[in-house]
């Protein structure tokens, strides 16, 4: 370990090189924020289902579809309420061992893939257990989201800047709880409130977020950047300190570019060292050992 002199005088010198913090770093970064802001519509998608489901669940017109089944305040309505975040803890649970197997910006493409198929199993609703098998499938891939977009969003932003990047995520969940309710509330007169209320007024808030979705994850197929971490986990170091120029809009000759880089493979040699040292039985490049390592870790 170095002496805490020379640790203080290290970082000292990392700190000459820090770009600014605050809201200030946020406009000099423009492009890194402009992929978090994008990135984060995962986190718009998991507060609107959050608060859409509210909404639809005492309509007249929906509660014909599943025949009053939690038409009541109580445990029927709970485990209509509650199955989402059920199918969010397990997309979270798998999403460490995805990350790291197939990439995060893949992750987030299968996440939106698996969400979709769930809100098309809800708009298809004739009876409770569509709203539960589509509720629970969306929530795992909003579970996933919740995930991977601040680690994504994490690993491509500089340090300065990173606290903040993170906590877009958050911001977008409350927006789309914000934006779930005003959606709800206009369709909710589609047709009058009682007896004569249509289809649409659920339908629409239900499919709508179909809109996004597909946006993110087209966007991430066609136009985002692997992340910088990943290409080093998996040894692309080559396309990783390209992908950092690009984000921060500099050279791959930059000094802070190159510091940065280096930060990134250090961190990534500190890991696969202590790894080795802690799991040497897991030390082949098998997925199966990767995911022994996450699970004993």
């Amino acid at each position: 370990m170095a002496p805490s002199g020379v640790t203080h005088e290290l970082s000292a010198k990392r700190r000459q090189f820090a770009g600014e913090p605050g809201f200030k770093g946020l406009v000099s970064n423009g492009r890194t924020f402009a992929i978090a802001l994008f990135a984060s519509l995962g986190g718009l998608l998991y507060g609107y289902n959050q608060g859409m489901f509210s909404s639809i669940l005492t309509m007249s017109s929906f509660q014909r579809e599943i025949e009053g089944y939690a038409a009541e305040t109580g445990t029927k309505q709970a485990i209509t309420t509650a199955i989402l975040e059920l199918g969010a803890w397990v997309g979270t649970l798998l999403n460490g061992w995805l990350a790291d197997a197939i990439g995060r910006r893949q992750t987030t493409i299968l996440a939106v893939f698996v969400f979709c198929i769930g809100v098309i199993v809800q708009a298809n609703t004739h009876a409770v257990s569509y709203v539960l098998g589509g509720r629970f499938v969306t929530g795992l891939g909003v579970g996933s989201l919740s995930m991977i977009v601040p680690l994504y969003n994490a690993e491509l932003a500089p340090p300065e800047i990173r606290g903040s990047l993170v906590a877009v995520q958050q911001l977008a969940i409350t927006f789309g709880i914000m934006v779930s309710f005003w959606i709800g509330y206009g369709c909710n007169f589609i047709g009058g409130t009682g007896e004569t209320q249509s289809k649409a007024a659920w339908l629409v808030p239900v499919c709508i977020q179909l809109a996004p979705a597909i946006i993110l994850g087209i966007g991430m197929a066609v136009f985002m950047p692997q992340s910088p971490r990943h290409l080093m986990n998996t040894g692309h170091e080559e396309e990783c300190l390209k992908v950092l120029a690009w984000l921060r809009n500099k050279s791959t000759d930059d000094i802070v570019v190159r510091i940065e880089y280096l930060e990134v493979k250090a961190m990534h040699m500190f890991e696969k060292e202590t790894s080795a040292a802690k799991y040497p039985q897991y030390q082949d490049p098998s997925r199966k050992s990767n995911l022994m390592i996450l699970i004993n870790d």
